[in-house]
């Protein structure tokens, strides 16, 4: 039976509920991070990173954690560190992966999963197969494992076939006076893999934040070509879309000539894309096409500096970023960030094409485009980073601009809005994107300790059916009390 939740605000008034405690007190680079979505099949998948080995996966249905292994990650684990769940599985560490040998119900690797991951997504986006996309129904565990698949493909997969597979990684990026590291734990196969740092700079510290733009957030535009393209185009005519308006984005053939092919957006105009690279196949009239977060970027921000760098995982490449117009001021101590997906508001209220203004500047009311970015450093300040056109705006005036964000701050979104943890105060604020207004949400009665640079927050919705039910968890500052607020 789908769950009904009738809650009516002021009737109703919110309610902690204490969790299990976590298995070491929160510490400075400290942060929490998980599905929020419920998008993975199992509910454990929530982490916990408290240092290079102190690393914790909490079960949300056992209301229970557990260690994961040490990560040996390159840095001096403080202030700075930070990290991101994606719910694509990084299996050897790659974002995708090229099967042995196969059936059309099975893939045979070269990877030792050791877990079942039953229920996780699998598309495949090159070689025999390309364009199935389906569910794993059962998994050989340990060496080159034999993943099964439903529906059967049409056709039997083999050794060209190259898959993506959604059962989640863990990313962690490490904090140091005189090196840094980054690393990705790959859920299925419970391995960490290093991954590079260069042209990063060899210290780094204050506070961080690690932003994933992944697909797995859902479609944001679809459509079908009216042919006409290029080796490195997709067009479609009828389209009106801004110039550059889904640039570092990217696009995916979901059906007809071309299917399975993912590429990234580097520039458009009115109804045309340009890809980086080159189809393999090239689309035509029959292309349908989806445009998603790009699952090959990431972003760093940080460091008490204005500096955005940009990674790409397919290449295992860090850049940093020109912004045509660089951000005003640095991120300091408290400061936040967060990827704004598709606020329901803009999805059905307004047009993805218009335009609104907002204190003075013209900002699209266009899902996936956007972060979010409160300073901190005991200011009220907000800028927002423009994704699509590399470009900061800097100190944006928002309604009821008065509270101040310094260290031990933190931050999480949900649904087009923002939760915004004050410090070590308890206090928890709600950031209304649509609104574009500040408010009070709660406040956690809870003794707060110490305040230590982290990210103390985050969502978890439970779904049943068409219900989606958004619950607040918040640890504590210096401590180990685990707390959660469902939110309505």
């Amino acid at each position: 039976m789908t769950t009904s939740v009738n809650l009516r605000k002021i009737l109703h008034r919110k309610a902690w509920e204490m969790a299990t405690p976590t298995i070491a007190a929160t510490t400075n680079g400290g942060f929490i991070t998980g599905d929020k979505d419920g998008i993975m099949p199992q509910n454990d998948c929530v982490y916990m990173v408290n240092g290079a080995s102190s690393i914790y996966n909490y079960n949300l249905d056992q209301d229970a954690w557990l260690q994961l292994p040490n990560s040996g990650i390159t840095g001096a684990y403080a202030a700075g560190s930070c990290g991101e769940f994606r719910t694509i599985g990084m299996l050897g560490g790659s974002l995708e992966n090229t099967a042995t040998a196969g059936t059309t119900t099975t893939l045979t690797t070269n990877r030792t999963v050791t877990r079942d991951i039953y229920g996780s997504k699998i598309r495949v986006v090159s070689g025999t197969g390309v364009g199935y996309e389906g569910t794993v129904s059962s998994v050989r565990v340990g060496a080159n494992s034999v993943i099964t698949v439903t529906p059967a493909n049409g056709v039997a997969f083999d050794a060209t076939t190259t898959f993506r597979i959604w059962s989640g990684s863990l990313w962690f990026f490490n904090a140091g006076t005189t090196a840094v590291g980054f690393s990705v734990w790959d859920r299925a196969t419970n391995t960490w893999t290093a991954k590079s740092v260069t042209n990063l700079p060899t210290s780094f510290g204050t506070g961080g934040q690690l932003i994933a733009t992944g697909s797995y957030e859902g479609v944001l535009e679809t459509g079908t070509s009216t042919g006409s393209n290029t080796t490195s185009t997709l067009i479609q005519t009828t389209k009106n879309w801004q110039t550059n308006q889904w640039a570092n984005a990217q696009v995916r053939i979901t059906a007809g000539t071309g299917v399975g092919q993912i590429r990234a957006i580097v520039s458009g105009t009115s109804n045309t894309l340009t890809i980086s690279g080159t189809w393999t196949v090239t689309p035509d009239a029959t292309s349908v096409y989806a445009i998603e977060g790009c699952d090959d970027y990431m972003y760093l921000v940080g460091n008490n500096a204005v500096t955005l760098y940009r990674y790409v995982v397919s290449t295992n490449t860090w850049s940093t970023l020109t912004p045509s117009v660089a951000r005003a001021g640095a991120l300091g101590a408290g400061g936040t960030a967060d990827w704004i997906h598709s606020p329901p508001e803009w999805v059905s209220l307004v047009d993805a094409n218009s335009l609104s203004s907002v204190t003075g500047i013209a900002l699209f009311k266009q899902p996936g485009r956007y972060v979010y970015s409160f300073r901190g450093a005991g200011s009220n300040t907000l800028d927002v980073y423009d994704i699509s056109l590399n470009t900061w705006m800097s100190a944006i005036a928002y309604g009821n601009q008065n509270e101040t964000f310094n260290t031990g701050s933190s931050s999480c979104d949900s649904d087009g809005n923002i939760y915004i943890i004050k410090e070590a105060t308890g206090r928890v604020f709600k950031f209304n994107i649509d609104r574009h207004i500040i408010e009070p949400f709660t406040t956690n009665v809870y003794p707060q300790s110490t305040a230590v640079t982290m990210d103390s927050v985050f969502i978890r919705n439970y779904i049943d059916g068409g219900t989606k039910v958004p619950f607040l968890y918040l640890l504590r500052h210096s401590g180990t009390e685990f707390i959660r607020m469902m939110i309505f």
